[in-house]
Parts: C-alpha cells; sequence; structure tokens
C-alpha cells in the first residue's frame, strides 16, 4: 500500500473520511473557512499569550509586596488529586468537577493568607527561632534527596553520580536544595507564628461555656440550589438565574400562603426535574440533615442559622450559585453533646444478586429460618448455620450503633427488648433477621461532667480562634491589597471572552459535520 493510500485509510478508520457527509456537503466549504480564520486567530493570540506570559511569570496573585505562584498552588492541587487516587478517588472526572473545584478554591486561600499573615508578621518585626528553623529546613532538605534517590530504586551509586554529574558534589546539591526550601520553610513558620499570637488572645470563661452550651448549635436543612459555574457563567447568565432562583422563591411563598400542606421537598425535587430538563446541571436539590457552624460556607451558614425552624429563606448566594433554603429544625449546642441511644446485634444474612441467589430465593431462605427460630432454633445456631455474611464465624455480631449510624437496622430492632429477634426484612442486597443483644439508653449532655465541659470548651475556643483569624484576614486585605496576577487576569479574560468564541465554533463545528468533539477553552489553573 502505497503513503497515500495507506494514510487515506488511517483517516478512514479514524472516522475523518475524506468526503463529508451528502446533507453537509454544502456547509462543509463554510466550515473549513471559519476554522482556517480561527486558527490564524489562535496562532496570533497564544502567540501574544505566550510573550505575556514569560514577560510576567506565573503569578497567580499579588498579594500586597509578596506573590503566590501558580506553579506552588498546581503542586499543592496535585498533592492532593495523588492523595484522594490512592482512596479510588479520582479528581479529574467530571462527576467530581465540583469536589476539585473546592479543593482549588481552599488551596488558593490558604496560599493568599500565608502571604498575608508573612507581611504582618515582618511589619511586626515578628522573628524566627533559628534552632527550629534550622531543623525544620534540614528536615525538608533530607525529604527531598530521599525523594530524588527513590527516583532510583537500589542504584545508589547511580543516584550518586548524577549528583555529582550535575552538582559537582552531594553537598553542593544539599545547599542547591536548601536555597529552595529555606523560603517556604520560613513563610510557614512566620504563619505559624501569627497565627499563635491570634490563639493566644482567645479567652473562654466558664460562664461562655454555659451560655455557648445552651446557645444554637446545629440545624436541620434542605435546598434548591440553582447552579452557578463562575468560571463559565457571563455575568449576563448569572443575572437570569438569580432571576429564576427570586420567581421560584416567590412561587414557593405564594404557594405556602393557600396550601397548609405545602411540601418543599416535593416542590424542590419536582422543580429540579423540570429546570434540568430544559438545561443540564441548572439546579439540584439536596437534604442536608443536621450540621454545625464551620461545615458550610459563610453565607448560607449566617442564613441558615439565622432562621428559624419553619422558615423558607432565600435566594442566598454563594460560590456554588443561588440557594433557596428549607429550615427543618434546630437543635442547642447540648444536643451534639448527647449520647443517643445504641443497640448491639446480631444477624443473619441472606445474600441476593450474586451466582443463582435472587432476591426471591433469599426471601424464602430468610422465611425458612425464621420459622425455625420461632419454633426453637437458637439465634446462634441460626447464624453459623444459615448466614451468609462473613461475620457469622463470630456470631454475626454487629456493635454497637445508633439511628444515625445505621437508620433500617436501628429502626427494625425499635420495639424489640434484648433476646427478641425481627422479622425478616430487606437491607440493601441481602435480607437479615435480627437480634438485640444489649441496649444502652439515651443519656442526656450536661456540663457538670468534665469531659463534656472540656470538649464543650475546646469547640468554643477553636470557633472564636477562627473568627480572630478571619476579622485580622480582612483587616490585613485592606492592609496588603490581594490582586490577581497579570497572566491569570488574562486567562480569565480569556476563558470568558475569546475562549468562549473559540469553544462555540468548536462545537458547532462538530453539530454540523458530526465530526470530532467539542472544544474546551485553556486554563490557567
Amino acid at each position: 500500500m502505497g503513503k497515500e493510500s495507506r494514510i487515506r485509510q488511517e483517516r478512514k478508520s479514524a472516522g475523518l473520511t475524506e468526503k463529508p457527509q451528502s446533507q453537509h456537503r454544502d456547509r462543509f466549504p463554510i466550515v473549513m473557512r471559519i476554522v482556517a480564520i480561527a486558527l490564524a486567530v489562535i496562532l496570533v493570540t497564544w502567540g501574544s499569550l505566550f510573550a505575556l506570559k514569560s514577560a510576567t511569570g506565573s503569578i497567580a496573585y499579588q498579594v500586597g509586596t509578596e506573590t503566590v505562584l501558580q506553579s506552588d498552588i498546581n503542586a499543592q492541587i496535585q498533592s492532593y488529586v495523588d492523595m484522594y487516587k490512592q482512596y479510588g478517588i479520582d479528581l479529574t472526572t467530571e462527576e467530581n468537577v465540583s469536589m476539585l473545584k473546592s479543593i482549588r478554591k481552599s488551596v488558593t486561600n490558604s496560599a493568599i493568607e500565608q502571604q498575608l499573615y508573612v507581611q504582618y508578621a515582618k511589619s511586626k518585626n515578628m522573628t524566627l527561632d533559628e534552632t527550629k528553623f534550622k531543623e525544620a529546613v534540614d528536615t525538608e532538605v533530607e525529604n527531598a534527596v530521599n525523594q530524588s534517590k527513590s527516583q532510583f530504586g537500589t542504584d545508589a551509586s547511580a543516584f550518586e553520580d548524577a549528583v555529582i554529574a550535575q552538582y559537582g558534589s552531594m553537598d553542593k546539591f544539599r545547599a542547591y536544595i536548601r536555597t529552595k526550601v529555606e523560603p517556604y520553610v520560613e513563610r510557614q513558620q512566620l504563619a505559624d507564628a501569627v497565627t499563635a499570637e491570634i490563639e493566644s488572645g482567645v479567652v473562654v470563661s466558664e460562664a461562655d461555656v454555659k451560655a455557648y452550651f445552651e446557645s444554637k448549635g446545629r440545624v436541620e436543612a434542605d435546598h434548591l440550589l440553582i447552579l452557578v459555574d463562575a468560571d463559565k457563567d457571563s455575568s449576563s447568565t448569572i443575572a437570569r438565574k438569580k432571576a429564576t432562583a427570586q420567581a421560584i422563591y416567590d412561587d414557593i411563598v405564594n404557594q405556602r400562603a393557600t396550601n397548609k400542606t405545602f411540601d418543599f421537598a416535593k416542590y424542590a425535587q419536582d422543580k429540579a426535574t423540570e429546570l434540568n430538563n430544559a438545561t443540564a446541571n441548572y439546579a439540584k436539590y439536596e437534604n442536608l440533615g443536621f450540621f454545625t457552624k464551620g461545615q458550610m460556607v459563610a453565607e448560607f451558614e449566617a442564613a441558615a442559622f439565622e432562621a428559624k425552624p419553619g422558615e423558607i429563606v432565600g435566594p442566598i448566594q454563594t460560590d456554588f450559585g443561588f440557594h433557596i433554603i428549607n429550615v427543618i429544625a434546630q437543635e442547642p449546642v447540648s444536643a451534639i453533646y448527647d449520647t443517643p441511644e445504641t443497640v448491639k446485634a446480631a444477624h443473619i444474612v441472606f445474600a441476593f444478586g450474586t451466582g443463582d441467589k435472587t432476591e426471591a430465593t433469599a426471601k424464602a431462605d430468610a422465611n425458612k429460618v425464621y420459622a425455625e427460630l420461632q419454633k426453637g432454633l437458637s439465634f446462634a445456631s441460626a447464624v453459623s448455620k444459615y448466614s451468609t455474611d462473613s461475620d457469622a464465624k463470630d456470631g454475626g455480631i454487629l456493635d454497637y450503633f445508633s439511628r444515625t449510624g445505621d437508620q433500617i437496622r436501628f429502626d427494625a430492632l425499635a420495639s424489640l427488648k434484648r433476646g427478641q429477634y425481627t422479622k425478616p426484612f430487606v437491607n440493601g442486597s441481602s435480607y437479615e433477621i435480627l437480634q438485640v443483644v444489649d441496649r444502652k439508653p439515651f443519656v442526656k449532655a450536661s456540663l457538670s461532667d468534665k469531659t463534656t465541659y472540656d470538649k464543650v470548651k475546646s469547640a468554643l475556643e477553636s470557633e472564636r480562634k477562627a473568627s480572630a483569624k478571619t476579622d485580622l484576614l480582612a483587616e490585613l486585605k485592606q492592609q496588603f491589597p490581594v490582586r490577581q496576577g497579570r497572566w491569570s487576569r488574562f486567562m480569565a479574560w480569556y476563558n470568558h471572552g475569546v475562549g468562549k468564541i473559540f469553544s462555540a465554533i468548536g462545537d458547532w463545528i462538530v453539530k454540523v459535520t458530526g465530526k470530532g468533539a467539542t472544544t474546551e477553552t485553556p486554563s490557567s489553573q
């Protein structure tokens, strides 16, 4: 096969046909001209971009006179990606995009906060403990050397040869690493010194603990969220989404006024489905259960904790979008420290869905064993003889659990006493029969218990320290303004402007030709 024939064959096998489909014949020359123009613009644009980046470096943020490098942010984000991957979670997939976005925001904010603390420390002439500084640097240098050595496996001589070839000696290699490590260690220790100063100023009295113990501690809520992607949504799109959220909230208010049985959860779920059918990933309903302070973003938390049970508030804007929040219940801080009722149980498991075991056969087996139990078969014998779970060899024992920990099993045992057992019931992909082994009653928390008192005091101190840090950071941002770096600003402009045009062109080309994939705008992240 000749070269040209082989190329045609490869293009055909890859779906890159030489001629367009007949229905696109008239459009194709226009498409190609658009592509040619777009490519020319891209070449000119990216030529300018690379020149700009080389001139400005990869400064993500300017914080007073200090800088936050994009490369440092990216490195920390990558460390999270690698860490999550060890637990089987791929942060780079579409389903985890929001989690990765939250991590990126957290890493960026932490980097900015550190630089604010560093400048505050320097303005106050705060100094480091030289001994601790040297020890920390030495540790980081050795960590870096060992990390480099690990790349050569067990070939230590190859590592030494490589170091000598590039740096002249191992000492010079360590000295080079030290110059790179020292600024990072200095920043971290200065930031730690500022944090220690903030925390030392927090004082909590016994009266404070008592008042805190009786204050609002957690809120139960569900919400309807109109999703916003600040990286992709234009200002006009965000404005339209805000108007949609407001219209929904107004409709909820009207419906509640005329319908005493109004069900927010059903309304919100139906509305989310309706909106998502029209535009994918437009809205989301969630039941959040109980949450304490510090678990939600600030704007959402403030609105939820300020509202009373039964109130619906909104739209509340956060980085995630516009929330309509239904506050279901609230509990005092004291309830967080209550000891819930727990139960210890044994179970007989009849799994289905694997091999030839169907749900029907598992149900029949469970009913058969239940009948044998009623005729006098001991529960322990039934576990040993019939249970398909791996814990059968240990008596099928489930250690103490609460309703929060395992609602299905706890509710199944709710009315039973020690030694009594349930009828067969479905739990996931199995039928189960449970027997009560023991119960521990609910215990109301009291500050007279020293352990409880210490926990409550520690929680209040943590809350006040966090508040003090927030207040100081707000002051420091006025003293040392935070500005996006020129490269980051340009990329933000690009992604919201020219990049969107290129993406739209790419999407249109795919639509009219049926070939290729949608384009993605480049990201500084």
